[in-house]
């Protein structure tokens, strides 16, 4: 009986230590929830929204990249968007939250980054990809969006 209650507690130990295994890392986490609206004109706020997770709470900046599509080929790749954890809202020493970018597209809005592609003759697509770092220089796998169509100007 004894071995039968402690064969029950180990088993229930890993369940739940497997349940809880990749919650936190010290390298940290993105996932991309969503990204809106689905199809985008001129003058529209493009919101992406994502969670993270980061063990230490050491978030230093978010690489953002976009690429441009001719049908499903990537034409054009931006990869140099760094932003701060500061300039995205974020507190100090959070180990788990929800990101939310904003771009507006083909017009100027303060406090919200502008963005523009290259002049098209046609409407496209776009995907966004992020990336976080910590202030160990910790790098967290790319995660990217959904396609959004752009509307051309």
């Amino acid at each position: 009986m004894k071995a039968k209650i402690v064969l029950l507690i180990l088993i229930l130990a890993g369940i739940f230590m497997a349940c809880n295994k990749d919650k936190f890392t010290t390298t940290p986490q993105i996932k991309i929830k969503t990204v809106s609206p689905k199809t985008a004109g001129q003058g529209d706020v493009i919101e992406i929204r994502g969670q993270f997770t980061d063990e230490e709470g050491d978030l230093d900046s978010v690489f953002i990249v976009y690429k441009w599509y001719d049908g499903a080929t990537a034409t054009i790749i931006f990869d140099t968007i760094k932003n701060s954890i500061a300039g995205l809202g974020l507190p100090k020493n959070t180990r788990e939250g929800d990101l939310l970018i904003t771009f507006a597209y083909g017009i100027q809005i303060d406090g919200i980054s502008q963005l523009t592609p290259t002049p098209s003759i046609r409407d496209t697509s776009a995907t966004f990809g992020i990336v976080l770092k910590d202030k160990e220089a910790n790098r967290s796998d790319y995660a990217e969006s959904e396609k959004l169509r752009l509307i051309k100007f």
